[in-house]
């Protein structure tokens, strides 16, 4: 998953949805939301897998 400047979290779990990474990016991206993962986000390249909790993912694309 490659993090782009400025991208919104709702553009990125709409990317993990698409390469079926998630179900569901809505419910995803409400995780971050409640969860203060939302705008801690990086940019980068983030190795993700469809294997990865919620938690999981939301670790690896914040750091």
């Amino acid at each position: 998953m490659n993090i782009e400047p400025g991208m919104p979290s709702s553009m990125i779990t709409s990317v993990l949805q698409e390469q079926g990474i998630i179900d569901d990016a809505s419910e995803f991206n409400s995780y971050l939301e409640e969860h203060d993962y939302s705008l801690k986000v990086r940019m980068g390249t983030h190795q993700v897998t469809s294997a990865m909790s919620f938690y999981e993912l939301a670790e690896t694309i914040t750091n």
